[in-house]
C-alpha cells in the first residue's frame, strides 16, 4: 500500500505509541488539522490507526499499523 506524504507523517507522529488529538498531530506534523484528519481517517479506514469516539477523537496507532511504521521510513 503506498501511503500519501501525510498519512506517512501522521503515522509516524502516532508509531510513538502516544495518544494524540487531531491538533496535536497538525503541531507534530505541521500539516493542516483538516490535512491531518483527513489522513488519520483513511489510515483508520484500512486498519493501520483508530480514533476515539468523542470530541476530541484521540487516535492510536494499531499493532497492524505499528508493524507497517517499523517496515517504512516516515520521517
Amino acid at each position: 500500500m503506498a501511503l500519501s506524504r501525510s498519512q506517512a507523517m501522521v503515522l509516524g507522529a502516532l508509531a510513538q505509541g502516544q495518544l494524540l488529538t487531531t491538533q496535536e498531530l497538525s503541531m507534530r506534523t505541521g500539516i493542516a488539522p483538516t490535512t491531518a484528519r483527513a489522513a488519520a481517517t483513511s489510515l483508520a479506514h484500512d486498519g493501520w490507526v483508530s480514533g476515539t469516539d468523542g470530541v476530541p477523537t484521540y487516535w492510536r496507532i494499531t499493532d497492524h499499523g505499528s508493524r507497517l511504521a517499523a517496515t517504512r521510513p516516515h520521517r
